[in-house]
């Protein structure tokens, strides 16, 4: 029970890696409070989490408006007191060609993946500056390290993403307040499985390009989730994760 007695607040938390990661704080003690756009899903799982023993709360929130990001925050503490956790998990995807991708799209990619960490961490700063720590933990992608053609928006805002992260962890240290980045590579979320599903990914290629020879399970990315998030990661901030299974580490690619 690493997390007993925190509070943390995951956006993005109705699937996929923000489900588990909220599952996971739970079931390490923490008070939990799910935010998305998708409330009838988050409902069941803050159910599924309070049946459990522990305590959840779900909350709508779009992460591409300041205002609803900062009324998610200000939710959480009035229905828990404090907020010691910060996960800015929401995200989309967005392969086009560059040549085809509109400005609707880039600013879509933008507004959710980059904009929407910034709003996440500034509500959560002012919260934990006041409290006088915190931690955040930002959720970007290996792709805001290694190019790939066709995601310009997606790799930009990614990589923005990750110098936010470290730009935030040196302004905000001396507040006690730590910001970290975990780089998930190919991970088996329900998205990525539909893509699967579709033939639009080449699992084949991915696997042999993957130095650990396979896809990632969303499991996977706990154990650094938690880790960042306990106090065993006390002297740990301004780093970008990877968990990956090698591919950045790969400079070969095959």
């Amino acid at each position: 029970m690493r997390l007993t007695g925190k509070v943390a607040l995951i956006t993005g938390a109705s699937k996929g890696i923000g489900e588990c990661i909220a599952r996971g704080y739970a079931r390490q003690g923490a008070k939990v409070a799910l935010a998305s756009r998708s409330v009838d899903l988050l409902s069941n799982i803050a159910k599924e989490i309070r049946d459990e023993g522990q305590e959840a709360v779900a909350m709508p929130v779009d992460v591409r408006k300041s205002e609803s990001v900062d009324e998610m925050v200000n939710r959480t503490i009035e229905e828990y007191g404090r907020l010691d956790i910060m996960v800015n998990n929401a995200g989309i995807a967005m392969t086009k060609p560059s040549v085809s991708l509109s400005d609707e799209d880039w600013q879509s990619a933008l507004e959710t993946d980059l904009f929407g960490v910034f709003y996440g961490c500034r509500a959560a700063g002012r919260v934990m500056i006041k409290q006088g720590e915190g931690c955040i933990i930002n959720i970007t992608s290996m792709w805001g390290i290694a190019a790939s053609p066709t995601r310009a928006a997606y790799c930009a805002s990614k990589a923005a993403g990750n110098m936010l992260t470290k730009v935030l962890a040196a302004e905000w240290a001396r507040e006690n307040v730590r910001v970290n980045a975990i780089a998930p590579g190919y991970i088996r979320t329900e998205m990525v499985q539909n893509v699967i599903d579709k033939g639009l990914i080449d699992v084949d290629f991915i696997e042999r390009r993957t130095p650990w020879g396979r896809i990632g399970e969303v499991d996977e990315l706990l154990g650094i989730a938690v880790y960042l998030a306990s106090d065993e990661a006390s002297f740990t901030t301004g780093s970008v994760f990877t968990v990956d299974g090698g591919w950045t580490a790969n400079g070969l690619g095959c």
